[in-house]
């Protein structure tokens, strides 16, 4: 077949022309010099030319000017060195239709003999849609708050933006085209490559160092603490991994912050435990020796002061062991189970003696959750005794309540009684915060510990008590699904 000959002619079978008019993809044949021999029909459509218009003509009538120049050089080194491959790999081509208008193509060329003539076959794909795509995600990806960067198989940065910029302190030209390596700690990039060649090997969308702590390198050398997510991404310039990279400077602050706040409670427990306690034990140990000592000849007012030192030391016990139950309720129950709702409520109200007068109601809307029993029934038995303890109105009554409220169960501790004053409200979840003042009130930890415990396990806590209604509302916003801070 000659392709200086219009297809469909005597010397060509009729099924030919309608065969290369049927290929999706644009087919220009061109001699040596440049001009073309013959093209199909989408080679016509995707220029704008009738196929007479072109045929002898010279394939830089397809080309913009600026690629004009250089364009016949470039057809000769292929004819020097003829393969089947893509023309222009690593730029942008682009054609130029009949009003002059362009469009982005991709061409693949390859070398054809046909009456002992070499003849240059280029296949050529409209990619207009694809640019816009790539534009697209390009715009997606400046606009990300998160650190990306774009890497071929060797490394080599192709894509980076602002917000990478911005992390580590370089401008764009500092780092395209240049190795990944820049970004890491000198004493990381000896065994990155390794790593690097283990992901390319087994592609997989993931974290980078599951298990261990990654630090980036900034411009300035300050060393970064990040989290890098891994994606694969193909492409035609081979396989390209897309990384994510996420500054966790103030989260590594703030759990630094935690484990000292932690340790420093820890050791508030130690010390309470031994070094208050056992002077307290000794006292009280003199005490009871003191009141043997004297026996039944104790005069009256000694006898009072005894029992006096007895209840204040009683009362300093049980300061000490509600301190350590406030220090131990930052740490989170993990052993979450299925809960009955109405068995706790009634199981809180069992274990407190009920006064004859006080009326207990119960309103339960939600018969069970997932949580960690022990924490939840500390904080409803603390506001219910705290109900118990302090109300001291005519016809006392107390209502538990409980109702879902979308992801948490909403609990209600509410009551008649005398309130609390405004003034008072903002303090009543303070440590050592009491409303009575005889030998028998209260630590004043019953209200922060039923508050700690109710944040360290993802819940919120409130008081509602106002001029206008007598009482106080206590309401628990308590998570009643499994959660993955909490439980894992």
């Amino acid at each position: 077949m000659s392709f200086q000959e219009e297809p469909g002619s005597a010397n060509q079978p009729s099924y030919i022309r309608e065969l290369l008019d049927a290929v999706p993809a644009g087919i220009i044949v061109t001699h040596q010099d440049g001009r073309i021999s013959y093209l199909n029909a989408e080679a016509e459509r995707l220029f704008g030319y009738a196929r007479n218009e072109l045929i002898n003509q010279s394939i830089d009538l397809l080309l913009p000017d600026r690629f004009n120049h250089n364009h016949a050089q470039l057809r000769q080194s292929y004819i020097n060195n003829p393969s089947t491959r893509y023309m222009g790999a690593g730029r942008d081509l682009y054609g130029k239709r009949k009003d002059n208008s362009e469009f982005p193509l991709e061409i693949g060329l390859r070398s054809l003999t046909a009456d002992n003539e070499q003849l240059i076959v280029a296949t050529i794909v409209n990619i207009t849609r694809r640019k816009q795509l790539e534009e697209r995600l390009a715009k997606v990806i400046d606009a990300s708050p998160y650190g990306q960067l774009l890497v071929d198989e060797k490394g080599i940065i192709q894509l980076i933006n602002p917000s990478l910029l911005q992390l580590f302190g370089y401008n764009k030209e500092e780092l395209l085209g240049k190795s990944m390596d820049i970004l890491l700690p000198e004493r990381y990039r000896a065994g990155h490559e390794k790593l690097r060649l283990g992901y390319v090997q087994k592609p997989s969308l993931r974290p980078m160092g599951l298990g261990r702590d990654l630090t980036g390198r900034h411009k300035s050398g300050t060393e970064i603490p990040i989290e890098i997510g891994l994606s694969p991404v193909e492409s035609d310039a081979g396989n390209l991994t897309l990384a994510v990279v996420t500054d966790i400077s103030e989260r590594k602050r703030l759990e630094l912050n935690l484990k000292q706040a932690n340790a420093h409670l820890e050791e508030f427990t130690y010390v309470a435990s031994h070094d208050l306690k056992s002077p307290l034990r000794g006292i009280s140990d003199l005490v009871e020796w003191i009141s043997e000592d004297l026996g039944a000849i104790t005069p009256e007012p000694i006898a009072k002061n005894i029992e006096r030192i007895k209840l204040r030391i009683g009362r300093m016990e049980r300061l000490i062991d509600d301190l350590l139950l406030y220090a131990r309720a930052g740490k989170r129950a993990k052993e979450s189970a299925a809960v009955d709702v109405y068995s706790l409520i009634a199981d809180i109200i069992e274990m407190h003696p009920i006064p004859a007068n006080f009326q207990i109601l119960q309103d339960i809307r939600i018969s069970e959750i997932y949580a960690a029993k022990i924490p939840l029934e500390t904080v409803l038995r603390n506001l219910f005794n705290n109900a118990l303890k302090h109300h001291s109105g005519i016809n006392p009554t107390i209502t538990i309540s409980a109702e879902a409220s979308g992801s948490y169960c909403l609990f209600k501790v509410i009551d008649n009684g005398p309130g609390i004053p405004k003034a008072a409200q903002e303090r009543v979840f303070r440590l050592f915060q009491t409303l009575g003042n005889n030998e028998t009130s209260g630590s004043g930890i019953g209200l922060a510990l039923a508050k700690r415990l109710t944040e360290s396990h993802g819940g919120q806590i409130e008081l509602i008590s106002t001029s206008d209604n007598k009482g106080c509302s206590f309401h628990v916003w308590w998570p009643r699904f499994a959660r993955k801070d909490i439980d894992e």
